[in-house]
């Protein structure tokens, strides 16, 4: 495979793709904002580029030779200076500019399980959705051979959903909105890493490929209900503390602290995330990755394995 290039690539999944593209021997270039995410990259066995921000000029610099650029650099909540429409879609728009400048072939981005819905299911139409869709417009819109994955949740060390699930449980309580029935279909971050490498190298980058989309889920829709309690088998299996109470809050309740600031960490549209009730045929992931994919306890294992559990009390 030609040279990669990972925007975002200190970031939780940008680390696995490193690390998995090291392991394969291909050279990556991995860019970054900050002199401490270049080190992370150094470590992870790729080459930093320091790029402050998604501006195409510098992009294209950093793209040069690779066969492949993939996009993780996006935001999942807004914060003073950092928009939807400035990072998700006029920084994917500066990609594509640089992609071009570079004469990068292909282009892979991480998109939302949800942007299939939008304008159809509520908790599928809100502004980071339509960043996200509007993000991949700019993709299929160009002239670059264009790969959008669409991601449930991802689980592994260091993952949102996880680690601050065992926030919770070792704090004694496990705040659920509603009754945990809506779904999720979380995917191993690893097996995530293995698909951005498979849609990388097959067709070969430039052979003209059709544009694709991949619903980026794991093997098995589950509860969020069922996704605490197998977390918290998970913790306890490894030792750590998983005696807590589960505290239900309505959903009414939910949307009002979300809105207000903030419920569990957080946003409004992170919540419609949790709530939405999304889930698709993991069959195409399974095809392009030409293999099974990993289990979901095994996922959350690992994923309580690389979180750090909390100094005993005295």
């Amino acid at each position: 495979m030609t040279t990669l290039a990972v925007t975002g690539a200190s970031g939780f999944v940008g680390r696995e793709l490193l690390a998995a593209a090291a392991r394969s021997r291909i050279d990556t270039v991995g860019v970054v904002r900050s002199e401490k995410g270049a080190a992370a990259v150094e470590r992870l066995g790729a080459r930093p580029a320091l790029v402050p921000r998604l501006e195409a000029e510098a992009l294209a610099r950093a793209f040069a030779g690779a066969g492949t650029a993939v996009h993780l650099a996006m935001i999942g909540r807004e914060s003073e200076g950092q928009t939807y429409e400035a990072v998700n879609v006029a920084g994917t728009r500066a990609v594509v500019q640089a992609a071009q400048r570079a004469r990068v072939p292909r282009l892979v981005l991480f998109s939302g399980l949800g942007v299939a819905h939008y304008a159809m299911r509520r908790r599928c139409t809100n502004p980071y959705f339509l960043s996200k869709l509007a993000a991949e417009v700019e993709l299929f819109r160009s002239d670059r051979e264009a790969v959008v994955f669409r991601p449930s949740y991802i689980v592994g060390p260091g993952d949102g959903l996880v680690t601050s699930l065992l926030a919770e449980m070792d704090a004694g309580e496990v705040a659920r909105v509603g009754d945990g029935s809506y779904r999720l279909q979380p995917v191993a971050v690893a097996d995530a890493a293995e698909a951005v490498l498979a849609s990388a190298a097959s067709p070969p980058p430039g052979s003209g490929a059709a544009p694709r989309a991949v619903d980026l889920v794991g093997p098995e829709p589950v509860s969020f209900q069922s996704f605490i309690e197998r977390t918290a088998a998970a913790a306890r299996a490894q030792g750590r503390r998983a005696d807590f109470r589960v505290r239900e809050v309505s959903v009414e309740d939910a949307d009002r602290a979300a809105a207000a600031g903030g419920f569990r960490g957080m946003g409004a549209d992170e919540l419609d995330c949790l709530l939405c009730d999304e889930v698709s045929d993991p069959g195409p992931l399974t095809r392009l990755l030409g293999l099974p994919l990993m289990p979901v306890d095994e996922a959350i294992a690992r994923a309580v394995q690389g979180t750090r559990a909390p100094e005993p009390r005295r």
